[in-house]
């Protein structure tokens, strides 16, 4: 009698420091198995070895297939793959989708008076610019890498080309769209074709896997590839963002949030508070919605780094008792005690000097556990500093959905567990003033990857359904309003912090 077969859907969701591997149920959008690696490759933070992820996105997903061979006996049969990566970074690459030079992070700013130069020639800048101004830089001042390349794409678009051996440019917002008279007029200013491949909304079925990778992956040939999306519309996707309202807190390595709202509704807090969100079409299968929010350059970071010091230096924090640190930080209450995380500029992260150099307000009372929760908490004020005056200017918010271990939605490597901490939910529900919501995929751009290689697949109807699908909720916590006060009092230092300091309060990245 032949076994019952589990139908999947796997993601890679390519982050600046790390890339996970996302196994979900193809029926029920419900997770299957997770992993993840780490894509350093050196200490160089403007550059990184597109190899190296490859290398790391194969390790992660045969760790994910035998996560979920052990799980069952009943075979798994991946139906689809989709990615999502981080941008704008320029991948140089060969026809088979490797290296063919060093990949331009997206914090990369040598390629600015490029951006000027195309913004003239397009009449849009900043991300609607996407990976055009590091390509022209490249062409120019690394001409034997441009020699070497076949392909000047997107993260995720290299990674596709990789899986596929299809080169495309997918994104979904029209004024990123080239007609053929602005081609001409970026051939004529120094790009050339590698740089501008054919058109594809995301979840656009491009091709199959190849052989070769297929190999590498552990997994047979002939899945549908997805187009795929950066990583912050993923996490609009994967945490269902569908109506105007809901919103994302995304706790990764460079943190953000998003908030989905009406063209009316965002013009207006958009004039009332200039500068302060970015704004950007939501998806166009979302309808003609507008994506609200902010992006930060070290929220997770920070987490990290104060773990990993600990770990070196403080015997409360050695490694087998990870988890119980957490727990005595969830103890703890809103505030850390006066302990408070410096506010980390938009510019860029830097490893802080000393404990000193991260934190203002340490006492010798503060222990390992403060400080874990003051870096939690650090990164909730930088959103919670962000939203408060757009709420308060009538921004309609009618719940956060949180994403990532570094918003404590999800259990990871830092807490060395694998529970949740409702008080460190609890604390983001306080000073964001409305109610956060853990959904049963708590890691939102790989599960939006994994919804495109739904819709590829033809195993979600659209992408409404399949958002829909893989962002069903499994945890609302509700604000408590005893405590609303000094929540208020709390943000209200951190943004005298931020001015004091001269860190941007407006979470745009400069990118």
């Amino acid at each position: 009698m032949r076994r019952p077969v589990r139908a999947a859907l796997l993601a890679f969701d390519l982050g600046s420091t790390s890339v996970k591997s996302l196994l979900i149920n193809a029926e029920t959008g419900a997770p299957i198995a997770i992993a993840r690696r780490s894509t350093r490759d050196g200490a160089d933070p403007l550059e990184q070895d597109a190899d190296t992820w490859w290398h790391a996105l194969c390790a992660a997903a045969r760790e994910t297939l035998a996560l979920a061979a052990a799980q069952s006996a009943d075979p798994i049969e991946v139906r689809g793959i989709g990615v999502d990566g981080h941008g704008p970074s320029l991948t140089p690459v060969r026809a088979d989708g490797s290296a063919a030079g060093a990949a331009l992070m997206w914090r990369d700013r040598r390629s600015a008076n490029d951006e000027v130069a195309l913004q003239s020639i397009l009449g849009r800048g900043g991300w609607l610019l996407g990976e055009l101004p590091k390509a022209r830089w490249l062409i120019r001042e690394r001409p034997d890498v441009a020699a070497a390349s076949t392909w000047l794409l997107s993260s995720w678009d290299a990674l596709t080309l990789r899986l596929s051996g299809e080169a495309v440019s997918a994104f979904w917002d029209p004024a990123r769209s080239v007609s053929p008279a602005q081609r001409s007029a970026l051939l004529a200013a120094g790009l050339d074709e590698r740089a501008l491949p054919p058109e594809v909304f995301p979840g656009t079925r491009i091709g199959t896997l190849l052989p070769g990778p297929a190999s590498d992956l552990g997994l047979p040939a002939g899945i549908p590839i997805a187009a795929g999306v950066n990583d912050g519309l993923a996490a609009v996707i994967g945490a269902g963002l569908t109506k105007p309202g809901l919103g994302v807190d995304v706790g990764g390595t460079a943190g953000g949030v998003a908030i989905a709202s009406t063209p009316a509704e965002a013009q207006r807090i958009s004039t009332a508070l200039p500068g302060r969100l970015w704004s950007g079409p939501a998806p166009a299968p979302f309808g003609g919605g507008v994506i609200l929010g902010g992006a930060f350059a070290g929220t997770g970071r920070l987490l990290e780094w104060v773990v990993t010091e600990l770990l070196i230096n403080d015997p409360e924090a050695a490694p087998d008792r990870r988890s119980e640190l957490f727990r005595a930080a969830a103890a703890l209450p809103l505030g850390a005690y006066g302990l408070m995380a410096k506010p980390i500029s938009n510019l860029g992260w830097s490893s802080p000097r000393s404990v000193d150099d991260a934190f203002v307000g340490r006492t010798a009372q503060h222990r390992a556990a403060h400080l874990v929760r003051a870096a939690i908490e650090g990164g909730a004020l930088a959103v919670a500093h962000l939203i408060a005056p757009a709420i308060e200017a009538g921004l309609h918010v009618t719940e956060i959905r949180l994403s990532g271990p570094a918003t404590g939605a999800a259990p990871g490597p830092l807490s060395g567990g694998t529970s949740l901490f409702t008080p460190l939910i609890q604390l983001r529900a306080d000073l964001f003033g409305v109610p956060v919501v853990i959904g049963q995929n708590p890691e939102a751009s790989a599960a939006g990857a994994a919804a495109l290689a739904g819709v590829a697949a033809g195993t979600f109807a659209n992408l409404r359904e399949a958002s829909d699908a893989v962002a069903a909720p499994v945890l609302r916590v509700e604000p408590n309003r005893e405590v609303h006060e000094p929540a208020r009092d709390l943000i209200q230092r951190y943004g005298a912090l931020s001015s004091a300091t001269g860190v941007s309060g407006a979470g745009r990245r400069e990118d």
